[in-house]
């Protein structure tokens, strides 16, 4: 009888030992990725830009690589470009971008009026008053751009690192990626629009 129970009990342990989560620590570099953001803005917001780094490259990148990234590659100065590099392979991203550069004379106009500031969310935010339909519209599809900026940035983060680009390792990475976008739009913000800080402050800049 103590064998069976024992044997029961080693199975149990097994099982759930077999069962449980592997919890993957990635590297998030906060001031590379700001570098990012800022190179990628500049780079595909404005008008014309068709960038070659929208083509895949001959050899795609494997997101099935368990490597943890090493601590020299970490320190590389070259880091932001490197993941403004994989953020560019990806052609939903790039065009993201070259909407939000086509919109971004009447966007300015929202934030001017103080009708929507930029929230701590990384999207905008209305603040006041009540948007036309087609202002409606166009707050939309910006927020809509920029979900799939700063999933892109995810993604290239999950890619840098070389972990599987999956479900969780999404959640650990985004809201880091979120975060320095709209430290970003914040950095960015004209004189006068209002900004909302990281614990849900507005302020007027």
């Amino acid at each position: 009888m103590k064998k069976r129970m024992r044997f029961l009990l080693a199975g149990l342990i097994f099982v759930l030992v077999s069962c449980a989560v592997i919890t993957v620590n990635i590297y998030f570099p906060e001031k590379d990725v700001k570098e990012a953001y800022k190179t990628l803005e500049k780079e595909l917001m404005g008008p014309g830009n068709a960038p070659d780094e929208m083509k895949p490259s001959g050899k795609p990148e494997s997101s099935l690589r368990f490597e943890i990234i090493p601590a020299a590659y970490a320190q590389d100065s070259e880091l932001a470009d490197k993941i403004a590099d994989a953020v560019k392979r990806m052609p939903d991203v790039v065009n993201a971008y070259r909407e939000m550069g086509a919109r971004i004379a009447d966007i300015d106009r929202l934030r001017d009026s103080g009708i929507v500031g930029e929230g701590k969310d990384g999207l905008l935010a209305v603040r006041e008053g009540k948007l036309s339909p087609a202002d409606k519209k166009l707050v939309d599809q910006e927020n809509e751009n920029r979900r799939t900026v700063m999933k892109g940035m995810t993604k290239a983060i999950i890619r840098i690192n070389r972990v599987p680009d999956n479900e969780t390792n999404m959640k650990q990475v985004m809201p880091q990626a979120v975060a320095q976008f709209a430290a970003i739009r914040r950095d960015a913000a004209k004189r006068g629009w209002w900004i909302q800080d990281a614990s849900g402050n507005w302020l007027k800049k």
